[in-house]
Order: C-alpha cells, then sequence, then structure tokens
C-alpha cells in the first residue's frame, strides 16, 4: 500500500508549484493552470492538499489571489487564504482577513472588513459573498455601497453591477452631499450604482430630507440626477420658507 506524500519544501525565493485541473465533464472547458507560490508548501498527494506560508499567491487563470497563508485542494477546487488577502479577477479587487474560495474563484466568501471595488462603485461589509463572473454581490451584518455620487447603507444589501443596481434591507440611508440629500427608509432598490444615472425607489417609513425640505410617505422614487420625487399613497411634504438675504444699506447723503 502507497502512503500518503508529504512534501515540505522551503526556499528563500519564491516557490511554485503547477498543477494541470482535471476535466470531467462531457464537453470540458480548457484545462486551467493552478500556481502556487510560497515561502513553505506542504503537499499530501492522498488527500490532495497544499498548504502555503509566507507571501502566499494563488494563480487561476486570470485570477489572482494573495494573504500571509493559505491552502488549496487539488480535488474539490476550493482554496482558503487568511491574513491581508486581496482577490483581484475580472477588474474587480476584493480584499478581507479572509477569503474561501469555491470552483477555482467562481464564488468568493469573503470574511472580515470585507470590500469589493469594481470600477466606479466598491461595496463593503462584515461578510461579502461574490460572484466575478455574475458581477454579483451580497453584503450582510452591515452592508455600505458607495458610488461618486451617494453613500448607501443597511443590514443587508445585494449589488448587480452588470444591472447597474442593487438592493437594499434595514435601516436603509441614502446620503449624497453633494446633493444634500438625505433619505431614510425600510427598503430600497438603487438604480446607478456605477455612478450615472441615480435612481433610488424607497418603500416603508421613508423620510427624505433635501435643501431643509422634508418629505415623508410610504413609497417615494428619488430622481437623483433631476433633483425630483414621485411619491405613491398619502405622503406629506414640509417645506421650509427660505431666509431671504438682508439688502444692503444704501448710504445717506
Amino acid at each position: 500500500m502507497n502512503k500518503p506524500m508529504k512534501r515540505t519544501v522551503k526556499l528563500a525565493a519564491l516557490l511554485c508549484l503547477l498543477l494541470l485541473a482535471p476535466t470531467l465533464q462531457a464537453a470540458p472547458e480548457p484545462a486551467k493552470t493552478t500556481q502556487l507560490d510560497g515561502d513553505v508548501i506542504t503537499y499530501i498527494s492522498k488527500t490532495g492538499v497544499m498548504t502555503a506560508k509566507g507571501g502566499v499567491k494563488l494563480t487561476q487563470g486570470n485570477a489572482v489571489m494573495t494573504g500571509d497563508s493559505g491552502e488549496y485542494n487539488t480535488k474539490t477546487k476550493e482554496a482558503l487564504m487568511t491574513g491581508n488577502v486581496k482577490a483581484v479577477k475580472d477588474g474587480s479587487t476584493l480584499t478581507a482577513a479572509e477569503v474561501r474560495s469555491y470552483d477555482d474563484m467562481k464564488r468568493l466568501v469573503a470574511t472580515g472588513d470585507a470590500l469589493l471595488v469594481h470600477k466606479d462603485g466598491t461595496a463593503a461589509g462584515p461578510r461579502m459573498e461574490y460572484l466575478p463572473e455574475r458581477q454579483y454581490a451580497n453584503i450582510t451584518g452591515g452592508a455600505r455601497l458607495t458610488n461618486k455620487d451617494a453613500v448607501l447603507t443597511s443590514k443587508v444589501a445585494e449589488a448587480f453591477f452588470q444591472e447597474d443596481r442593487a438592493t437594499a434591507d434595514g435601516n436603509v440611508h441614502i446620503v449624497s452631499e453633494a446633493r444634500k440629500l438625505d433619505a431614510v427608509s425600510d427598503h430600497a432598490v438603487y438604480y446607478g450604482i456605477n455612478g450615472k444615472n441615480g435612481k433610488a425607489d424607497l418603500t416603508g417609513n421613508v423620510r427624505v430630507l433635501q435643501d431643509g425640505n422634508v418629505l415623508t410617505g410610504n413609497h417615494v422614487i428619488m430622481y437623483l440626477d433631476d433633483s425630483a420625487m414621485d411619491t405613491e399613497g398619502r405622503s406629506k411634504l414640509v417645506i421650509q420658507p427660505k431666509k431671504a438675504t438682508p439688502s444692503p444699506e444704501k448710504e445717506k447723503p
């Protein structure tokens, strides 16, 4: 009976290990090369698990993930990276204290100050699930979405970057300093998360404050680019009178 092979390699320079991913489907995709770099690498052939420490770098196609330590399972195609983790794929960058990768980085689960930078917007929270190929992020435990136009916070949020929209639930709060806008609601659908054609559909205990005016209701649609709003159902608008600017006194002859 063959004994499991265990190999530990210590190098002063970078160590690279190349693996060829298996193709088991009837019409398989082109095989991807997986490369693991690190100062110390341990590989057990029986389990197919590689562990690495010190400047770890995992490369799979156009996806790269780095961290202080990590492991990769050649059989399940799952990876775990911990400590100052940074994952880059398809133009997006995800950072966190820990990132788990499934199916060769097609699904990433980040925990610990997760931050996703995507084009002109960002998504952040304690825990985030990100699907790079779908450009979809699910943030739980307190979400924060930002773009050049506004900041949205809520208990949970989903970002659909390809569709340029996001949904948010629980203590929704939208702030736009440039537009002097502050809005809260129970639920929101935000269009224009990539920073263009901003629109917010707010429902449940809505309160919008802009330029000192207050609009309350159960359903409010805000058109951020036009500084306009529509309401459905019973609403209340309180308009604050603008303070008159005193005219300068004329000098007496």
